[in-house]
């Protein structure tokens, strides 16, 4: 990270760096008080993973393997100084990081386990686990989430609910409880490191591109809805000459 830095320093470059996971990384990144308006000015902007926010290296002893990534999760004090980064808008904007492996694979001695983990579909129930601890707050997570990427990486016409604006929306149960459970897992690699996790909230829909993709309602499972409605995004670049 240090010598990419430097580097964009030296040639004027735009850099986004991925992934941090140390506390050295995090402290050495610059402050801002507005996260949107340190996007548009930074030329040094940076993302941290869901899972390097959620979990730490005391979890190796019950998830192994499962939770090995590269680079991989940290101390406690590492955690504590990425979600304070988040908070100071040192860390731009939240990613995550989804590699299914399967099962199989993942239980093998941990130093042969592949790394990464599949964290997609439960990536929002996660963060909103820290917006329950006052960790975050949820505004600052909606703009983490989805203001500063669309804004980061100039994606039109997404992001925000906004007239005119593509509906891609979640809706949220901020007070219904979700035990995780490996039938309830949409991923064909079958599983989930927050297996038997009680989330506080829910997903109830999901939308994409204005349908409806997603339900989770009641004690009804969660269901896929349709066939899917992605398509390719239209990201604006700008070349720095």
């Amino acid at each position: 990270s240090e010598l990419a830095k430097r580097l964009a320093a030296e040639t004027d470059a735009r850099l986004h760096i991925l992934h941090l996971t140390t506390a050295e990384e995090a402290n050495s990144l610059s402050a801002a008080s507005d996260a949107l308006e340190s996007i548009e000015k930074k030329r040094i902007t940076a993302e941290v993973c869901v899972h390097h926010l959620y979990f730490s290296e005391q979890r190796y002893g019950d998830l192994g393997g499962l939770i090995k990534c590269n680079p991989a999760i940290k101390t406690l004090e590492d955690r504590k100084a990425l979600r304070q980064a988040v908070i100071d808008n040192r860390i731009d904007c939240i990613a995550t990081d989804h590699a299914p492996h399967t099962l199989l694979e993942k239980q093998s001695f941990y130093t042969q386990a592949p790394s990464g983990l599949p964290l997609v579909q439960h990536a929002l129930p996660a963060l909103l686990e820290l917006v329950h601890d006052k960790v975050f707050e949820l505004p600052m997570l909606v703009t983490k989430t989805s203001h500063a990427v669309a804004s980061l990486y100039k994606i039109p016409d997404r992001g925000y609910i906004r007239e005119g604006y593509w509906a891609d929306l979640v809706l949220i149960d901020m007070d219904k409880k979700d035990v995780v459970a490996n039938q309830d897992i949409f991923y064909k690699c079958r599983w989930t490191p927050f297996k038997n996790e009680t989330f506080r909230s829910r997903v109830t829909h999901t939308w994409v591109n204005g349908a409806l993709a997603y339900t989770h309602i009641g004690s009804k499972r969660a269901k896929i809805i349709g066939k899917p409605m992605g398509q390719p995004l239209d990201i604006q670049v700008k070349r720095h000459e």
